[in-house]
């Protein structure tokens, strides 16, 4: 399948993985291509509805999400947080803070999921 990515500042890319492949595979496979750290990583996938699915399982395949060939992603990216002794992380494990992978930040900016 084709599918394709796109960061918040409108920049989009192509990335190619076969259909029954998993959410962590897509990460990575993005991660090799872009440079960019798979474990900070998030995906949500534009329905086409004015909606997105956020694929928070990466162990489930792309086709379980509703995924084809051509399908849209907007790609977010974990902040890091080395000040904090749970790495940014709330009582239940889930890192809380969202940005754009090319816009530097500080820990007080996040990204809002705006449907278009």
């Amino acid at each position: 399948m084709n599918l394709v990515i796109q960061i918040l500042t409108g920049t989009l890319f192509h990335i190619r993985v076969a259909k029954d492949e998993s959410v962590a595979n897509l990460k990575k496979e993005i991660s090799k291509q872009e440079n960019l750290p798979e474990n900070r990583l998030i995906l949500t996938l534009d329905t086409g509805h004015g909606e997105s699915i956020m694929l928070n399982d990466d162990e489930i395949s792309l086709v379980d999400y509703g995924v084809k060939d051509g399908s849209h992603f907007y790609l977010f990216f974990k902040l890091h947080d080395t000040n904090n002794s749970n790495n940014g992380e709330n009582s239940n494990g889930d890192d809380v803070s969202f940005v754009n992978p090319e816009t530097p930040v500080s820990r007080e900016d996040s990204v809002t999921f705006v449907a278009k």
